[in-house]
């Protein structure tokens, strides 16, 4: 099951404006953690993500899987000024849409599909280093074991990998 956002966010449908929006979170020290499950359908729309940009931006792109907490260690590291978070996240709006948040607006608690809450992972990287977090997060249609992403998730994914490209792109 994938986490919740409150009902206060903007859901983007173009690339152009997700990317203005992305330019103002991401610095060059950036890191983007993309979480999910490939094996529970549209849960692995981050994993879809890190897979669509490979290794072609100037950011650290980290596939963590379903266990984020894992990396921790190694994004403290890295000493990010800003962390994004690429997620499949329940927005109350129609499947495959993508919403950017503050990780303060994030409301899911306790364990989800993948291990703990994203809450969980990033109030424990806010305490072990401070910075700007933020979550992308695409919203899920089916989350059942075994399927593949929906068409509507795919759609999602592709609009994330676009914008993340473009922000890549422009000054």
């Amino acid at each position: 099951m994938a986490p919740e956002a409150d009902s206060q966010h903007d859901t983007f449908h173009s690339a152009a404006e997700l990317a203005a929006r992305l330019r103002e979170t991401l610095a060059p020290s950036s890191v983007i953690v993309c979480v999910g499950s490939d094996l529970c359908g549209d849960d692995g729309a981050g994993p879809a993500v890190a897979g669509g940009l490979g290794d072609t931006l100037p950011w650290q792109v980290l596939d963590t899987g379903n266990a984020p907490e894992n990396f921790l260690g190694r994004i403290v590291t890295l000493e990010p000024e800003s962390v994004l978070l690429v997620d499949a996240l329940h927005l109350g709006a129609e499947p495959g849409s993508a919403a950017l948040l503050d990780a303060a607006r994030i409301a899911g608690v306790g364990p989800s599909t993948h291990g703990p809450a994203p809450v969980t992972f990033l109030d424990a990287l806010d305490q072990m280093h401070p910075c700007r977090r933020f979550v992308l997060g695409i919203q899920p249609e089916q989350t059942a074991v075994g399927s593949p992403l929906s068409p509507a998730v795919q759609r999602g994914v592709a609009l994330a990998v676009d914008a993340l490209r473009r922000c890549a792109e422009a000054p």
